[in-house]
């Protein structure tokens, strides 16, 4: 091989290493664990500001032993494992409440809930997730669907009818039983409610939730969500696919 021949060599094989450390540079993934102190000295900040609105449910931050990942084949495709714990704080609304699970730094989830006369409804559900840097956040508006129905009766159907201007979930819901869990050594009555919908639109593919609220005060007990959906992007279509259950470790809430 002649010198220039090696000398074009080096360089496009210089180039060919730079663009290499560009593109991990750019498009580097983290998924950084939210951590339980973190969500504690946020709720007191927020607390603290000043005028609140009462919450439905024992204000504070609840921890939750904690199963599953999300993933997503963007890009080069990557799966977030989930921590062993995270947290889902609880905050007034003028609605009623709002249930904020954060598992990683960049993937959250806020439930607000309306609270009125016989039942509970779901206002909306925000969604953050980030991938390779880059934070997508997805608000779902809902319709007259409720999150807790009236008097927790087992069998009551319910109808999820939710948006995101352009997306559409909906599907049937329920109220499975009520059923009595363990929490170290006690016993807690809880509602079991089901929902399983399917998205259309921008979004589009199916998602599972079953909730068990605590019948005294309302706390998730154990929560179970999976979803398995395409989005649209500037890049073509991107799946999605997030598998995690959640079970509280304590009724009291950190303050």
């Amino acid at each position: 091989m002649s010198r220039g021949v090696l000398a074009v060599a080096v360089v496009a094989g210089t180039l060919a290493l730079g663009a290499v450390a560009a593109w991990l540079v750019v498009f580097r993934d983290t998924a950084e664990p939210a951590s339980v102190d973190e969500a504690v000295t946020t709720f007191r900040e927020e607390t603290q500001a000043g005028a609140r609105t009462p919450s439905r449910v024992p204000e504070g931050v609840y921890v939750y032993r904690t199963h599953g990942f999300e993933k997503t084949d963007a890009l080069t495709g990557v799966t977030h494992r989930y921590p062993a714990r995270s947290t889902i704080t609880v905050t007034g609304d003028p609605c009623g409440f709002r249930l904020r699970w954060d598992v990683l730094e960049g993937r959250s989830t806020t439930w607000t809930v309306c609270v009125g006369p016989g039942r509970w409804t779901l206002a909306s559900q925000d969604e953050r997730h980030t991938f390779f840097g880059r934070t997508e956040r997805t608000t779902y508006t809902c319709s007259d669907t409720p999150f807790r129905p009236a008097g927790d009766e087992p069998e009551a159907p319910f109808g999820v009818a939710c948006s995101t201007g352009s997306a559409d979930e909906r599907g049937p819901g329920r109220v499975v039983a009520r059923e009595t869990l363990r929490m170290g050594g006690r016993r807690v009555e809880t509602v079991h409610v089901r929902r399983r919908t399917s998205l259309t639109g921008s979004i589009r593919g199916r998602s599972t939730q079953d909730a068990w609220l605590a019948r005294e005060s309302g706390v998730p007990v154990r929560l179970d969500l999976t979803t398995d959906t395409t989005n649209d992007s500037a890049v073509g279509d991107v799946h999605y696919e997030e598998d995690v259950s959640l079970r509280l470790e304590s009724l009291a809430p950190r303050r």
